[in-house]
């Protein structure tokens, strides 16, 4: 609990819930500009998000993705190496999963869904494991590998769901319906909320333990912020960031797996709306922090399920949202220049005083 809630981390708390508070009230101002009454279209959003069983559900389901993208980058960048190429591992992953759920019928159904996420954690972090040994190999810049085999696993999968392993019915850029025995049960009637985030909690309790509770996470953390001073403690730096990189690789293709058997039951040539990328600024928001990836996925599951309610109910665009974490962006990326203007002013306001009060 010390730790928790050491004075860094409460200030760093703080500066969060006021960009959030921050950016809710530009949010307000730009509707005020529009027109439109800023408490119903924020009373619809949270309507929408948290107002019914439905509406909960549907929030919750896309917090599955977002938790473990999320988690996949926190692990990474806290090792000081950055994956940005979730996005194209989770492509992968969803394509292996359902490679699987379309091969291999015969199977039982809960030897076929492990068999699947097996597939999509190894296909995944194969993918994570090649820019990883350039960046520790040939100080290849992994940032751009990254970014660059996002594009290459996009189209490949597109062109396998288009050609080779194009659905019978229709062209419509995705697989055959993987065997109905994988398929994860909805918990919900009509929503997309599945058993899956079942197993996302078991996979997010297990990361928890592995960053905060073990030697590994203490290496992660050492070789993050100082490579060399890592390895002349003992640690193996190169090892420990390869070991990170396949790690996230491998949720990034887990949370593909998820939105295959739980989700669509198929893979889909766009099957991910940008979900590694949200994952990705969720972790950076909160210091990739394991609790507070859950948290602000959760929130950011909300505002992206809650925008759309809004925009039906009030006609206030659903792209507000993208406003609002834009701007929660923007100021947790200038907290620490806002922290030395205030700090600054303050010096200013006591340095007066004590002018003020030598004159008296």
């Amino acid at each position: 609990m010390k730790k928790i809630f050491g004075k860094e981390n409460l200030e760093y708390i703080t500066s969060l819930f006021i960009s959030i508070f921050a950016s809710l009230l530009i949010g307000a101002l730009i509707m005020i500009a529009n027109g439109r009454s800023p408490l119903v279209g924020y009373s619809a959003l949270l309507q929408g998000a948290f107002g019914s069983k439905y509406n909960i559900a549907t929030t919750f389901a896309k917090t599955v993705p977002l938790i473990l993208t999320g988690l996949a980058t926190a692990i990474s960048f806290r090792s000081g190496i950055s994956n940005i190429g979730g996005e194209g591992q989770l492509y992968l992953g969803a394509f292996a999963a359902a490679y699987v759920g379309i091969t291999f019928t015969n199977l039982p159904g809960p030897i076929g869904i492990i068999l699947a996420v097996l597939a999509g954690a190894v296909v995944g972090g194969i993918y994570a494991f090649f820019p990883a040994l350039l960046k520790v190999k040939y100080k290849v810049d992994e940032v751009i590998t990254t970014i660059m085999l996002n594009t290459v696993a996009t189209l490949f999968t597109a062109y396998l769901v288009n050609y080779p392993f194009a659905a019978s019915q229709g062209k419509m850029g995705g697989t055959e319906i993987i065997a109905e025995q994988f398929q994860l049960s909805r918990l919900v009637k009509l929503s997309k909320l599945n058993t899956s985030i079942f197993y996302m909690g078991i996979i997010a309790i297990v990361i928890y333990y592995l960053m905060e509770k073990t030697s590994f996470g203490y290496d992660s953390k050492m070789v993050g912020q100082n490579s060399l001073f890592g390895r002349y403690g003992g640690i193996k730096d190169k090892k420990q960031m390869v070991i990170a990189m396949v790690i996230s690789g491998g949720l990034c293709g887990i949370a593909g797996v998820f939105e295959v058997v739980g989700v669509h039951y198929r893979f889909l040539q766009h099957i991910s709306p940008g979900y590694a990328f949200d994952g990705m600024l969720i972790a950076l928001i909160v210091r990739n922090n394991p609790i507070g990836v859950i948290l602000m996925s959760i929130f950011f599951g909300g505002l992206k399920t809650g925008s759309i309610s809004m925009e039906n109910a009030t006609g206030i665009p659903s792209e507000l949202v993208l406003v609002i974490q834009s701007i929660i962006i923007l100021f947790i990326a200038g907290e620490s220049g806002f922290k030395n203007i205030y700090k600054n002013w303050r010096l200013k306001k006591v340095a007066q005083r004590k002018v003020g009060e030598e004159n008296v």
